[in-house]
This record gives C-alpha cells, structure tokens and sequence, in this order.
C-alpha cells in the first residue's frame, strides 16, 4: 500500500479494484443465509394471550370490614408479579393435570420433579401490561399451539381464583371461626339445660318466687356480661403484649373481635392489617424482604401494628373499669341472695349457666348470619376480558427474504473488509505515487484500458481490424489513449532537453505488460509532432512491431549486425507500410506518418544477447541517434533476459512500461536495480492499461471536454 494519506475517492478506488471479491462476499453469504433460514429453522413455537382486567372493589363486606381491598402498593404491577408467584403457578399446574391435586405448596416445594413442572410452567407464561390500563395480558408459548391456549386460559382462571381467595381471606375465616364457635356454645347449652331439668327432677322444684326470680336473673345477666368482659380484656391484654414483643398479632385476632360493634376503629385497624399482611405474604413468594415492594408493605405494616397497640391498650383500659363496676354489682346481689337456700341457689346458678349460653348462642347466630351475608357479596377485582385462543401461526417462523437480506448486508461488509485486507497484503504497485516511490523516477504517462496489448506475438497475421486497435495513436487521434500518447511526447521532450539525448530504450519488467503497444504508438505520436523518428525492434526473441504495422519482418537488425544488410536500406519507411496491409486511405488519414522509420528484427538468430553485445550494434544506435530527432529500441523484458541490460549501455535514456496491478513491487524494484548495476538510466515510467479504480485521477472526460470542434464536446457529453 502507499504511505500517503487516504481520502474517500482512494477507498472508492479500492473498492471498484477489489468488486469482484465483494460480489461474490455478498453472493455467498446472501446464499447461506437463505439456505440457513430454509434448512435451519427452529422448531415451531406459538403464542396464545389471555387478557384480564383488574378494577378497584368495593362491596359490602368490605364496608362492614372498614377498609379499602385496594391498597396503594398494589398496582398493576404488582398483579403481574403475582400471576407468575408459586401459589398461582402451583394451582394452574394442577388444574391443567400436570401435578396431582391433591398435593400441598409445600410438598411440591420439597419434591424435585414437581419443582421442574412448575419452573417449565412459568418459564412458559409471561404477564405484561397492556400500556397505561388496567389490563394484563398474560401469554403462554408452546410448541403445541392448543396447550399454549390452555396454558394461558388456565393461569387466567388460577389467578382470578387466588385473587378472589385473598381478597375475602378475613370473611371465609371469619364464618368458619364463628361456625365453629356456635358448635361449642350449643354443646354447652344444652349440657345446662340437661342439668337443670335433672337438677329440678331430682329435688321436686319448679321455681322460685318472684323477688328471688328477679334477683338471680339480674346476677345471671351480670355474671355473663363480667365473663364477657373478662374474656374480651384478657384476649387484648394477650395480643398487646404480643405486639410489644414484636411477635405480632395472632391468627385469632381478628376473629375474636367480630363480636363486637362492627364500626370500631380496632375492627377497622385489624382489617387493614390483615389485607397488608397478605399482601406481604404474596409478595414474599417471589421478592426477597430487601425488595422496594416488601419493604414499602412492611412499613405500612409496621404504622398499622402502632396504631393497634395504642387502641388495644385504650379499650383494656376501657374494659378493666368496666369488670370492676361488674364485680362490684355481682357482689352486691350476691350478699343478697346469701339468705336463699343452699337447693335454691344451685337452682338459679344452673338457670344462669343455662341463660348465660343462651344469650353467646344468640349473639353468634346473629353473627353468623352477618357473615353470610358479606361473603354472598365477595369481592372480586379480576375479570377475564379475553380469552387466549390457539394460533396457527408460530411467532418464530424465520423469513427466508429478511435472512437473505441480511446476510447480503453483513456480506457485503465482510466484502469490503476483504477488499482492504486484499489491498493491504497486494504486493502489487497501484498508483502513480506508489510507482514514484519505489523507483523514485517520475511517472511520465498514463495509459487507459483500450482493450490493446502485445497481443501481436502470438505469431499468426493480425487482421486489419486488430492493427487499427492497436495503432491508437494513427487510426484514432481523438481518443483518449491518443491524447495521453501526445502527453507521454511532451513530457519525453522535456526529459531528452534535461539529459541531452534522444535515444531511448522502451521496456518492461516481465512478458505481455505492453511495451510493444506503448513503443509502437510512442514513436507513431512522436512523428505526428514533426519529429523525425526511427523505430527499431530490438526484441529478437518474440518480435511484435513488423506484425502491428503489416510489414515484413526481413530484412532488419540482425540483418545488419550480421553484416548482410545497412540499417538505412533494412528500414521501413511510409511506403513500405502503404505496400503492406494499409489502404492508401488509412495511410493518408492522419499525417506524420511519413516521419516515422521502423528497422524490423530481421532474420531469426540463436544468440540474440551476443547480437547485439557485438560492436556493430553500438555503432548502429550512435549513427541513428545523429540521423534522427527520436529513436525508439523496443526491448525484451528486463528480468527474463539480459537483452534490455545489454542494449541499456548503449542508450541515453529508458522508459519502463507498468502494467498497473500486474507486476508486485519487489520484481519491478528488482527490474530497476538490475538496469542501474549496468549504469542503464532510467528517466521515467509509462504506466499501462490504466483503469479508473486504479488511478481515480485519470478520467477520461478530462480530455474529451477540452477537445477542440463540435464532435469532441458532444463526445464529451456521451462520455460524461
């Protein structure tokens, strides 16, 4: 590569060089591609998504409860965190048959297998909000588009069912507290009642008399209401000391204390509590206690419990005043029914036993049906808004042409880099500063692709038509590669006015970089100019010019250093190509031609190096270089052989012919130093078959647009 600085019409110019290899960078992996997504394609997987919307309840049950079933930690993102929580999954892996029904959270945690299906489940179902709604859709993917329905429909109905069971969690248990409660207060009511009627039957007593009546209905109505009371300040006075000690409030809490009013603070402080606490349980499933959510809960949980504790501790009060005021009473009515008889007063204490339960039985019926009612309006937040239906397109269903794309994309990118990478590792010399560099010698002209080359050594007659491509210069003097023949001429004249000489040797490093080609038109612009010019083939290997001009190659060179033949009749002159292959027309059609000798190889010789080492060769090149203004030596290649080294000793200048790309620089390099070892001075370089990748300074309009008449500025045009 050059040591110079890159700008983007060199990184074009690379590009354009090294096209070939990008195409086929983007053919092979555009083909691959498609290839991969055709031969490659993942197992179908198909999406099915149930929506459910959650909206803010509130009912009766929660009214009478005294608290809201929405809290402000519970957001819609927190409910997606909740479709996925363990409970949730567990009950959907049951209900869709995956694990037995019967099983407990805690056995399916402590069993592997049933831990495998429930992390399957929820690597399977995935819960997202619908933008800024209340709607949740939850998606199931399956390879079985009817089980990724299912799945989705089932987690669906799982989470409205455990959303609907915390929810009403305070009422089911409540119901079932009193439920149980009333089991017990019939079984002792009618244990008193059996024995007082054996207690009446055994000692004949049917009653008492009014003021004794009276008075132990009054001390049965105290005592329940003492027993009452004593019971609810101890059941306060328990849990207060819990709270303080940081245990918390128990299970029973709350159930105890729905036999009071319904509207208290403590009944409203104990509900908000519980729903907290649930939540807090919830979330527990899937956060560890340092989440933001668990955290924000446990705070509210923490105000909630102080709040508790200080009204616990104002009804203990409360309720510590008033046993005292009932003990005092009892005691009063029972120094008074002290002069009762001993039958008597057992009498009214089992009456008392008797009323006492009646009365607990009544109040928890009362109760009882309160609940009822509360869980006949339970509250339900989740509704199932859409149901997932099976898909019979799969999600991850590759597309050929977008695969194709984009590996033709990403091959084009590998394309390029391999055209840098390719440039980079190219031995070869590419543009004119790379030439000057190497063999610090300038660049004298640069020749376009026209498509010529030394195609005339292969050995059979060229045709017209091919001599006419090639002979540029003659048949085709407004091209392009005319034109840069007429500039090589000007910039030789300045060199031969620098060096004092007008004899130059025209060769190249290796075969077919055309030399001849560039010689022969050289010398053919060189005669236009008025300069008279002489032609001489010296390449006795493969000769070339006597075919480009359709001469014959005897008698020539060797002719004359062999002594059968003076140069001056061996040459060449416009007659002798008017009798060959050329019409007089073509002859006639551009002048100058009549300047231009051209001394052929002459007969085939076995030693041309020791040809034309010999003394007579030497005379032969100072006698032309006194007749004429140019001469031109057309010369093997430097490296092959050691003819151009031998004729280089003899010359006043020479010209090496580039074929730009073709030839790496170490061999043109070596090609150089071979022609210095030998004192051979070379003045300058033609740089051939130049294409615009190669030299992006080289355009070829440049000279059609400043062309002279009509017909060149609209071939300009065209071209342009």
């Amino acid at each position: 590569m050059a040591q110079y600085d890159f700008d983007l019409r060199d990184y074009w110019r690379i590009i354009r060089k090294r096209r070939a290899l990008v195409v086929l960078a983007v053919i092979l992996t555009g083909v691959a591609s498609y290839l991969f997504a055709l031969f490659g394609q993942p197992p179908p997987r198909y999406e099915a998504s149930a929506s459910v919307k959650i909206e803010r309840v509130n009912n009766l049950g929660s009214m009478l409860l005294g608290m809201l079933t929405w809290g402000s930690g519970d957001n819609i993102a927190t409910q997606a965190a909740i479709i996925k929580s363990f409970p949730v999954l567990v009950d959907s892996a049951k209900r869709l048959g995956w694990l037995p029904s019967h099983l407990t959270e805690e056995q399916v945690r402590e069993n592997g297998d049933y831990l495998a299906v429930v992390e399957r489940l929820k690597f399977m179902v995935e819960a997202e909000r619908e933008g800024q709604t209340n709607i949740i859709n939850i998606t199931a993917a399956s390879e079985d588009p009817a089980q990724a329905a299912a799945v989705a429909n089932t987690v669906a109905e799982a989470y409205r069912a455990f959303n609907i069971m915390e929810r009403n969690r305070q009422t089911l248990e409540t119901r079932r507290f009193i439920e149980e409660q009333l089991e017990g207060t019939l079984a002792s009511l009618k244990r008193a009642e059996e024995a007082l009627r054996q207690y009446k039957e055994n000692n004949e007593m049917v009653a008492l008399d009014a003021e004794a009546s009276a008075n132990l209905a009054s001390l049965s109505r105290l005592e329940a209401e003492y027993e009452k009371v004593r019971s609810r300040k101890n059941i306060k006075a328990r849990e207060l000391e819990k709270l303080k000690k940081g245990e918390g409030l128990s299970e029973n809490l709350t159930e105890a204390f729905y036999a009071e009013d319904p509207q208290t603070l403590l009944r409203e402080l104990t509900g908000k509590l519980s729903a907290l606490t649930a939540r807090r349980r919830t979330l527990l499933l899937d956060y560890t206690p340092a989440h933001p959510e668990v955290l924000d809960l446990s705070g509210q949980i923490e105000g909630v419990v102080n709040e508790v504790e200080q009204e616990l501790a104002s009804q203990i009060s409360y309720l510590e005043m008033r046993e005292q005021d009932l003990a005092e009473e009892i005691r009063r009515f029972k120094q008074e029914n002290e002069k009762l008889p001993e039958k008597a007063m057992e009498l009214a204490r089992l009456e008392r036993e008797v009323e006492l339960n009646r009365i607990l039985y009544e109040e928890l019926k009362k109760k009882h049906q309160e609940t009822l009612i509360q869980e006949s309006g339970r509250v339900e937040e989740v509704t199932i808004v859409r149901p997932a239906m099976a898909s019979m397109l799969p999600v991850n269903l590759p597309s050929k042409g977008a695969a194709a794309a984009t590996g033709m994309v990403i091959g084009l990118i590998i394309g390029i880099l391999a055209a840098f990478v390719a440039e980079t590792l190219d031995t070869s010399i590419g543009t004119i500063e790379d030439v000057e560099s190497v063999l610090e010698v300038p660049v004298l002209g640069v020749v376009p692709s026209s498509g010529s080359s030394d195609q005339a050594r292969r050995g059979k007659k060229m045709r017209r038509e091919d001599i006419k491509s090639r002979l540029v210069a003659h048949f085709d003097p407004t091209s392009v590669a005319a034109e840069s023949y007429r500039t090589l001429c000007t910039n030789l004249q300045y060199v031969a006015g620098q060096i004092s000489g007008n004899v130059f040797l025209v060769t190249s490093t290796g075969i077919q970089e055309g030399k001849t080609f560039n010689v022969v038109n050289l010398a053919l612009s060189m005669a236009q100019t008025g300069k008279k010019t002489l032609l001489v083939e010296a390449d006795l290997r493969r000769p070339g010019v006597y075919r480009m001009f359709g001469i014959s190659r005897e008698p020539g060179l060797t002719d004359h250093i062999l002594g059968n033949r003076e140069w001056r009749d061996a040459r060449n002159s416009i007659t002798d190509i008017m009798l060959g292959d050329f019409d007089p027309d073509d002859i006639l059609k551009v002048p100058g031609l009549d300047n231009l000798h051209v001394l052929t190889a002459g007969v085939m010789t076995p030693h041309p190096t020791e040809v034309l080492r010999s003394p007579r060769f030497g005379a032969f090149v100072e006698e032309a270089g006194k007749e004429y203004d140019y001469v031109f030596i057309d010369a093997p290649p430097v490296l092959p052989v050691a003819d151009a080294a031998v004729i280089s000793s003899h010359v006043d200048g020479i010209i090496i012919v580039y074929e730009v790309g073709k030839v790496a620089r170490g061999l043109l390099k070596r090609a150089k130093l071979t022609l210095d070892h030998v004192q051979g001075k070379v003045v300058g370089v033609i740089l051939n078959n130049v294409k615009p990748e190669i030299s992006p300074d080289f355009q070829g309009y440049h000279y059609l647009y400043y062309s002279s008449g009509r017909g060149g500025e609209d071939r300009g045009k065209r071209f342009g």
